[in-house]
């Protein structure tokens, strides 16, 4: 398959920040220009239980971001990769091959939204070649209408991180205090087009939106915000990840006021919260302490693990909590 020249780079608009630079020449904000660039290929573990299921989720980790959070647990590859590689289509096509022929449940793109015109012909190959296979479009939260609108017909599952619903938190955070307000149209958007998470008989995720949630020290007020705004929103059968992994171990200088773990009186006020709220599907990571042992090592190739508990019960979960 030879390279191809997408015009999409040109006068870059992926994202919401339309920096409308020439990536042929020079980075974007997510800090790559058009080679596409990936960091890792491999089976990830981690994933909730019915993404990775059985033999791992196919995880593919793009390197940049355009929305360069300054707690990124994946900082080491967002914005500070030392471990570029560079593929062409073919090599692309490939991976996913590989990834394949290993038995990944799926093809999981982590942090695409700047390489998507690559990632769409990608499928497009893939799809030529025969292959059948959920889709999976790993997400910030952080994406265009336009943006998502080129993308979804490609996509299967979209892991939609939901950071803040608090414009002033957005803004302290991340100085992009519009990011509620793109996160809640996009997820509108893709909700319509494509659905709540469908299991198959297997409890493998097959289609659908799956809504994550990364809790933060001492913004236990935004994460109650959130799941208020996803049961008016879309009622308590949307599928959630409720995650508290949280570690400063990658934060950036200037926001000393992060450099703590979720306390465990501020994990139960959410985790009771989310649960008096009635949602039914689900999956609450357990209250982790001062570990990092589950948070991504990029600088080794192993099958990254982690700790996600499924809510088969939510009086059993909440029993638990008493």
């Amino acid at each position: 398959m030879a390279d191809i020249l997408f015009k999409e780079y040109e006068n870059c608009r992926l994202c919401p920040r339309q920096c409308r630079v020439n990536r042929y020449q020079t980075q974007g904000f997510c800090g790559e220009k058009s080679d596409l660039s990936i960091d890792a290929v491999l089976l990830h573990q981690g994933e909730e239980p019915c993404i990775s299921l059985n033999k791992g989720s196919g995880t593919i980790f793009f390197t940049g971001c355009s929305l360069r959070c300054p707690f990124c647990q994946n900082m080491q590859i967002s914005q500070k990769s030392t471990c570029k590689k560079i593929y062409s289509m073919d090599k692309f096509v490939e991976a996913m091959e590989g990834l394949i022929r290993s038995g990944a449940e799926n093809i999981n793109f982590v942090t695409p939204d700047h390489f998507s015109p690559h990632i769409i012909e990608g499928i497009k190959a893939l799809k030529k070649k025969g292959y059948k296979i959920p889709l999976i479009y790993n997400c910030s939260g952080f994406q265009s209408i336009e943006h998502l609108k080129s993308v979804v017909d490609y996509i299967d599952i979209f892991l939609f991180d939901y950071k803040f619903a608090d414009p002033d938190v957005a803004k302290k955070i991340l100085t992009t205090e519009n990011y509620p307000e793109v996160c809640e149209q996009a997820l509108e958007f893709i909700f319509k087009n494509k659905g709540n998470l469908t299991l198959d008989s297997h409890g493998k995720a097959i289609s659908g939106v799956l809504v994550r949630h990364l809790l933060m020290p001492g913004f236990v007020h935004n994460s109650l915000r959130i799941f208020n705004n996803l049961l008016v929103d879309y009622g308590n059968k949307i599928y959630f990840s409720l995650m508290n992994q949280y570690s400063p171990k990658y934060l950036k200088p200037g926001f000393e006021y992060l450099n703590s773990r979720v306390s465990n009186e501020e994990y139960n006020e959410v985790v009771d919260h989310v649960l008096a709220l009635g949602f039914v599907n689900g999956y609450i990571q357990e209250f982790l302490d001062a570990d990092d042992e589950f948070l991504p090592d990029f600088n080794h190739r192993t099958v990254f693990s982690n700790r996600i508990s499924k809510i088969t019960s939510f009086i059993n979960k909440k029993s638990d909590l008493e």
